[in-house]
């Protein structure tokens, strides 16, 4: 069995785990930095705190006040995720016994389909207030959670409607009412914007399509980001006009038709840019598109901006380091309008290849090779090949490829083939490429196709 230098016993451990829970409460407790990230006193004992939160869920008598306290604590200390497995468990726990009507598997509570329509008996206050507190673990699924949490808060939403309680109506229409009304409600001959915490929406409704209009819908947004809104969310947009950006392909929702209409008005740049640098978080997506269009926050606006000038290069490049190049795709769709507005240039090239290293598998555009037809831009193009290291890998890129056993310059060459594939195509297709090309223009285009010697 494998020694662990923390503790994972409840058993025995009584005092100690006291000694935890006061450590929490006045703040002192802090956090290993090896995993898993036990809890730390100041005297050096370390406790797994799934075992911290079970120990006291069992000695202490429930109280939404006191547990919530004591979760939010946890939350300033080591952030939601480090918590909401092992408290969705002794939370499920606590409403399974409650509630006749809730059953569990290995996985989640929840009430059979066929009993779904039964009536509940009236709920007592204690009844209540358990209920309000699986409505508080909803929520900062949602407001602390990836995206996909979502799912399970929408699941404890379920049971706590179909056993009577009217609190998800509530925040449906109210949400958390920690924001003050004029974060979230905003009305005036040009715009209407309300928004809910809980459920992550932001709507817009502008009565002219004017740059005040837009203005104060960036606004109004820029300050709601500002604040502990869910870092997933969704926007809906009404207008009398919608704007696209000149992007084939991109999904049609109110972000999109928001950027699009503001970028319009050179004078709401600096609020869009503000609007990139508060939404960006990896691993947060717009909660209205899914599967192929799946898009972080910032997205549009990073186009928008993107296809205005050179200002915002290191905006677009700054975007492409930052998606999660697993399960994105969707920037795929911008190359084609930003090769078509730029072309290649020493500054363009740049944004060219992090666009295709933002994607596992960037796709090929036959059109591509067309802006790589000329002598400067092939040259341009081994530039980078051959200065790809320095250009495109960060420090930390290089420490995780040494950490992880890979050589850099394996990395290159294998990001390299990607960049060829999506320029060029197939490798098979490459000696009809070259018959197209000069004598001079050859000898470079062979140049990118062959390998570094190790």
């Amino acid at each position: 069995m494998r020694e662990l230098n923390y503790l994972v016993k409840i058993e025995g451990n009584e005092l100690l785990l006291e000694r935890f829970i006061d450590a929490i409460n006045d703040g002192t407790c802090k956090i290993d930095d090896k995993y898993p990230n036990p809890y730390l006193l100041d005297s050096g004992e370390k406790f797994l705190l799934a075992v911290i939160i079970e120990y006291f869920f069992q000695t202490r008598t429930f109280s939404k006040e006191l547990y919530i306290s004591f979760i939010e604590k946890l939350r300033k200390i080591s952030g939601f995720n480090s918590y909401y497995y092992a408290l969705g468990k002794q939370t499920e726990e606590l409403v399974f016994n409650a509630f006749e009507r809730v059953k569990k598997n290995k996985h989640k509570i929840f009430i059979p389909k066929k009993e779904e329509e039964l009536s509940s008996p009236s709920l007592t206050k204690e009844d209540k207030e358990l209920l309000s507190f699986l409505c508080y673990l909803a929520v900062s699924h949602i407001k602390y959670g990836p995206s996909y949490a979502s799912v399970t808060a929408n699941e404890y939403f379920d049971i706590v409607t179909e056993l009577g309680s009217d609190e998800v109506a509530q925040l449906k229409k109210n949400g958390t009412g920690k924001l003050a009304k004029e974060l979230i409600e905003y009305k005036d001959s040009d715009l209407t914007a309300k928004a809910n915490d809980v459920f992550a929406t932001i709507n817009l409704k502008l009565a002219n399509d004017n740059e005040e209009s837009y203005g104060k819908a960036l606004t109004f947004v820029n300050k709601l980001l500002q604040t502990d809104f869910p870092k997933s969310y969704e926007i809906s947009f009404s207008a009398k006009n919608k704007e696209l950006l000149p992007v084939k392909g991109l999904p049609k929702c109110g972000q999109h038709y928001l950027f699009a209409g503001a970028v319009k008005f050179p004078k709401l740049h600096p609020q869009i840019l503000e609007y990139v640098h508060l939404s960006q978080h990896k691993y947060e997506w717009y909660n209205n598109l899914e599967d192929e269009n799946c898009a972080m926050p910032s997205t549009f606006a990073v186009f928008a901006l993107g296809l205005e000038n050179e200002n915002y290069f290191e905006t677009l490049i700054s975007y492409y380091k930052t998606v999660d190049e697993e399960h994105q795709s969707v920037q795929s769709k911008f190359t084609q309008a930003f090769l078509e507005k730029f072309g290649v240039t020493e500054k363009s090239i740049k944004v060219y290849i992090n666009a295709i290293l933002s994607i596992q598998e960037h796709p090929y555009n036959k059109t591509f090779a067309s802006y790589f037809a000329t002598e400067k831009s092939l040259k341009l193009l081994l530039d980078n090949k051959e200065n790809f290291i320095s250009y495109y890998f960060t420090d930390q890129d290089l420490k995780e490829y040494t950490d992880s056993g890979n050589e850099a310059s394996e990395m290159a060459e294998y990001c390299w083939e990607s960049v060829m594939y999506t320029t060029f195509g197939q490798t098979k297709g490459f000696a009809k490429i070259s018959k197209t090309l000069t004598d001079d223009e050859k000898i470079i285009f062979e140049k990118l196709q062959t390998r570094a010697k190790q």
